[in-house]
């Protein structure tokens, strides 16, 4: 899955220097992306090694007498809806504080305050896609990943993990790229689809997923998953990056530079036109990244 990975990043590479008309490539910004890209895949390749070796293997036992009686199908669904709790509804609240409170440090739009009201209409929505966001990964793990993926008892080696991290991170980012960014190109999804996750201009943590269905399963769950499945990898590592990867997507959508991407989803709600991918890698390849002019200012507090 490694040789793969990397023969479609390159072949998505190629493609934005082929066809980003009118546009450069952003070398002078991979630098700045590749340091928070190393710093990501260390960060979840570290907290994937601290659960595969410290973590699980003295709970394999408890987890194969719960698979023994409830069976796969239930226990996987239980597991994928327990971590994307913890990852969506648990980080979501720790972010949503300070705009909750309406904290001005470390604010990303100064001037946009959260609507509480709106926020409360956003929410059953917000609920809907919780559950079709864990239902949609719990099929698909449980359809696609091989028998050795369920095995307790042969968690993966760091090699395996790394290998794995990597992969994931990398297809997710073009995957997400590709199919966010067509979204706004295309009049009609972008109208009837996609319009729906930007009446959100100043986003709070839970309108991570305030979107329509289709584009929930399509733009969020499928790139999410799609590193996994191709790799085969164990179930217990992909529940971590799950739990990690929705805990992300909350702070990027928190409106405080929580997320480590110095504000860059947050400039994509506020202006439309740059900063479709995950990592930035992408946008700096098409030539649509952009920082937001409190980027430097944000970079100094973190600093401090």
């Amino acid at each position: 899955c490694a040789e793969l990975a990397l023969a479609l990043f390159s072949s998505s590479a190629a493609m934005a220097s082929s066809t980003a008309a009118g546009r450069c490539v952003q070398w002078d910004m991979l630098s700045h992306i590749l340091g928070h890209l190393v710093f990501s895949v260390t960060g979840l390749l570290l907290v994937e090694m601290l659960c595969m070796e410290l973590l699980l293997p003295a709970s394999a036992p408890t987890i194969e007498a719960l698979e023994a009686t409830m069976g796969r199908a239930r226990l996987v669904a239980g597991i994928t809806t327990l971590v994307s709790a913890v990852g969506f509804w648990g980080a979501g609240m720790l972010f949503a504080v300070p705009a909750l409170l309406r904290v001005e440090w470390g604010k990303l739009q100064i001037k946009r305050c959260l609507d509480k009201g709106a926020l409360l209409r956003a929410m059953p929505l917000v609920v809907v896609n919780f559950f079709l966001g864990a239902a949609t990964v719990t099929v698909a793990l449980l359809a696609l990943l091989p028998d050795r993926s369920f095995d307790w008892r042969a968690l993966p080696s760091m090699p395996r993990l790394a290998r794995d991290v990597l992969v994931w991170i990398l297809i997710s980012d073009v995957v997400f790229f590709y199919v966010h960014r067509w979204m706004h190109r295309n009049k009609t999804m972008y109208v009837m689809v996609h319009k729906v996750h930007h009446t959100w201009s100043a986003p709070v943590s839970f309108v991570a997923i305030y979107c329509h269905p289709l584009e929930h399963v399509v733009a969020n769950m499928a790139p999410m998953i799609a590193g996994p499945l191709l790799c085969g990898s164990h179930v217990a590592a992909v529940a971590v990056y799950i739990l990690l990867g929705l805990g992300q997507g909350a702070a990027a959508h928190s409106g405080y530079s929580f997320s480590g991407d110095d504000g860059a989803h947050d400039e994509h709600h506020a202006r439309l036109t740059v900063n479709f991918g995950i990592t930035g890698v992408m946008d700096a390849l098409h030539g649509t990244f952009r920082l937001p002019t409190s980027a430097v200012a944000i970079a100094a507090s973190k600093q401090l």
